[in-house]
């Protein structure tokens, strides 16, 4: 065939094709979905985050554009536009997706203090949002050791039960406003947890550096929980399951810069931020008490002037110290072995601030019922034998201590006989606290049963 034909024929099949294509043309256009108008858009989130000065936030901002009628808007130009705190960002336009959401990572600026970001749609200038941060020299709030009276008042007690007169057949926080002077208190429900299977099973409580309270309970799963002053509760950190045979639950402490730091029979670990829960290296064991490679969980101290750790093994029984500022820890330091019914018996621990010394409750069977006090430099002496309150039932049976710092007390509950004890460091005398007129005592109602509960005293401002 001549090349000419050949040519000839390909460009009318050319033209021909053009001619159906271009007529085809009003068709599609009219079966087209028109491209969605912008009628909104909102922060869905990474919005109000908090961390330290010039580091990228925890979670990425996410927004979504919806339509004039309400659905996804995709293909629409978002812009971000750091207009305070001098920050940025990792891209600062992203085109929505089918969902019509869009995402960047945000790095805050080098100063600490507030931070914003302005969200704007190309398709409608109306549109507008602004996400906020928050820069510090910590990480997260929980790690800010500036004080806030979230609870009131300074000096109280505030204590996680099983159950108590004031919650009949709950278990809760109770807050109680002691009296020094006449050695009374009375009692205020803060917050009530239904007890048994599956629901909270108390374990601990403790206020943190700047007076955020936390808890430690089992609900389904050991759990620690942040607790607002209307005694609602938000999630902070999920503990491991207990090993076979270990005891469940967690003591907890709280270091001087704002650390939360428990012990459960694997052994001491940190929280510091929300989820973040990291194990001392030095110090992991199998939890099993069958063979006592466990830590005593029911016996936890932090010395508030430099945050290092005090714990018990029960298997070489000594008290362990672990150098800790907040961010490094040391390796784990003998500081003196305990007998037997002290390492066991163990059911609080507090350091005292004025000298250093630790201060060990211990509650063994019927044999052993006093505080032992510890120096720092490893002196072991019994700072109060409880057995001089009476024998048998009379000693009782005493539940966590709790210590006030400034006024140098001590704390805990002989929920065995239902009464608040309270010790003075500077005289070595005990009181017995006594509810006003003819009020019953507000401690466990579950008297005799040996509960375990938590105690802790609302910090007052200030060293």
């Amino acid at each position: 065939m001549p090349t000419s034909d050949l040519r000839f024929r390909r460009r009318i099949r050319h033209v021909a094709l053009i001619l159906a294509v271009a007529g085809g043309l009003p068709a599609c256009e009219d079966n087209q979905t028109p491209a969605p108008v912008p009628g909104g858009v909102e922060i869905v989130s990474g919005d109000a985050q908090y961390t330290r000065k010039g580091t990228k936030l925890e979670d990425p901002v996410i927004v979504r554009v919806a339509s004039d009628q309400g659905g996804a808007a995709p293909g629409m130009t978002v812009h971000f536009q750091v207009i305070e705190g001098g920050g940025t960002l990792s891209r600062s336009a992203v085109t929505t997706d089918n969902n019509g959401r869009a995402s960047v990572r945000w790095t805050v600026g080098p100063n600490t203090g507030s931070n914003r970001l302005r969200i704007t749609v190309a398709e409608n200038s109306a549109l507008t949002a602004v996400a906020t941060a928050t820069s510090s020299e910590y990480y997260c709030v929980e790690e800010d050791p500036t004080f806030s009276a979230k609870f009131a008042g300074a000096h109280s007690l505030m204590m996680l039960t099983r159950s108590s007169s004031l919650n009949a057949a709950t278990s809760g926080l109770v807050r109680y406003d002691v009296n020094n002077s006449n050695h009374s208190f009375s009692g205020t429900s803060i917050g009530n947890y239904p007890d048994g299977a599956f629901q909270n099973v108390p374990r601990d409580c403790v206020f943190s550096a700047n007076g955020d309270l936390f808890i430690s309970w089992n609900h389904a799963h050991d759990e620690i929980v942040k607790v607002a002053t209307d005694g609602s509760v938000s999630h902070f950190a999920t503990l491991e399951p207990a090993p076979p045979d270990a005891t469940p639950g967690a003591e907890l402490a709280m270091t001087p810069n704002g650390v939360l730091v428990g012990c459960d029979a694997v052994g001491p670990f940190y929280v510091t931020c929300r989820d973040s829960l990291f194990r001392f290296e030095d110090a992991i064991f199998s939890g099993s008490d069958l063979n006592r490679d466990a830590a005593n969980n029911d016996a936890l101290a932090c010395d508030p002037t430099n945050g290092d750790v005090y714990f018990i093994y029960k298997q070489d029984r000594w008290l362990y110290r672990i150098p800790f500022d907040g961010t490094t820890a040391g390796p784990k330091e003998q500081v003196v072995q305990l007998p037997i019914d002290e390492s066991d018996g163990a059911r609080g621990m507090v350091v005292d601030g004025f000298d250093g010394s630790i201060y060990i409750l211990v509650d063994y069977l019927s044999t052993t019922k006093s505080i032992v006090k510890v120096t720092s430099a490893g002196v072991r002496t019994t700072e109060r034998d409880f057995f001089t309150r009476g024998a048998g039932d009379a000693a009782g049976v005493q539940s966590d201590l709790a210590i006030d710092r400034q006024f140098r007390y001590l704390y805990t509950l002989d929920t065995k006989n239902n009464v608040f004890l309270q010790y003075s460091l500077n005289d070595q005398q005990m009181f017995t606290l006594t509810p006003p007129g003819a009020d019953p005592g507000q401690g466990s109602s579950l008297s005799g049963s040996g509960e375990r509960v938590g105690l802790d005293v609302i910090p007052a401002a200030g060293p």
